[in-house]
């Protein structure tokens, strides 16, 4: 085997070296072709022969971002002539990144991503005075200064200040109000939620209530006996986690009759509560 010169100062590789592709350098050598710094450490660039350090190379030959103005590196994103970072490519409503692989709406003025192209949105005209805030934000309170705005709990809103008030993740279309604040519906659920007495998951819509605190689901609230459901406003007597049917409990003496009871509830009278109809918001 022959001996190994350095490709920058031509001389033999002895001691401390480096092997750079198929090429060989003394430490000292591997210098950036501009400023002469070392590139034993750290990352460089290589292009027509030469190797730069990142500063000089991205000065001489890189591309800036067209959002914040720096240099991009690694994966970047090129729309509409433009080099973005991925992070930078954000949805002009609402201000999140585009994941990966989904659909841009270019509209002549901004791009928006799938759910924002589906948000109604209106013109503020609302005529400026020194008393009047109805042209504010809802959630950070400044004026709505970019002529669109989201209309939302009788405020209006910039696209991407409607947050949930607990988890601050953009709402885009389906959304939970409460007091004023929108909410996910899962913190919603979470902090005001009523659970089904049945099935013990939270319900949204329609509601059937027995008493203060029994709630089941339309769809859950069957008569333990015949297994039918009840219709709104309908009778129904409970005890424990159990529902009749007046026709199918008790007896007429208002107690039920034994073989609809176990042991433990034979001497429990069973009381008749109105079945309520109601909706969650």
């Amino acid at each position: 085997m022959g001996k190994v010169l350095c490709e920058s100062c031509k001389k033999k590789c002895v001691g401390s070296t480096l092997k750079v592709q198929s090429k060989h350098f003394h430490v000292n050598c591997f210098k950036c072709v501009v400023c002469s710094s070392s590139l034993a450490q750290g990352g460089f660039f290589f292009k027509e022969g030469k190797y730069y350090c990142t500063a000089d190379y991205q000065r001489m030959f890189g591309t800036k971002c067209a959002a914040c103005n720096k240099y991009v590196e690694g994966e970047v994103v090129t729309a509409l002539g433009s080099t973005y970072h991925q992070r930078c490519f954000v949805c002009a409503r609402c201000h999140q990144p585009f994941p990966p692989g989904e659909k841009v709406t270019f509209t002549g003025k901004e791009c928006l991503c799938s759910k924002c192209i589906q948000i109604p949105v209106v013109n503020s005209v609302v005529p400026e005075s020194p008393t009047n805030l109805s042209r504010r934000c809802g959630g950070c309170k400044e004026e709505l200064h970019e002529g669109q705005a989201l209309i939302a709990l009788d405020k209006q809103w910039h696209i991407w200040c409607f947050k949930c008030a607990t988890c601050s993740t953009v709402l885009h279309g389906e959304y939970m109000g409460k007091d004023g604040n929108p909410y996910c519906e899962k913190d919603y659920q979470k902090l005001f939620g009523v659970k089904c007495i049945h099935c013990d998951r939270f319900i949204a819509g329609k509601v059937l209530q027995a008493g203060d605190n029994h709630h089941f689901h339309p769809t859950c609230a069957r008569c333990s006996k015949c297994g039918n459901p009840f219709g709104d406003g309908e009778e129904m007597y409970l005890q424990g986690g159990a529902i009749w049917h007046p026709r199918c409990g008790p007896a007429h003496d208002g107690l039920a009759e034994d073989s609809d009871l176990d042991d433990s509830k034979k001497d429990l009278s069973i009381d008749g509560i109105q079945v309520s109809n109601k909706n969650l918001e």
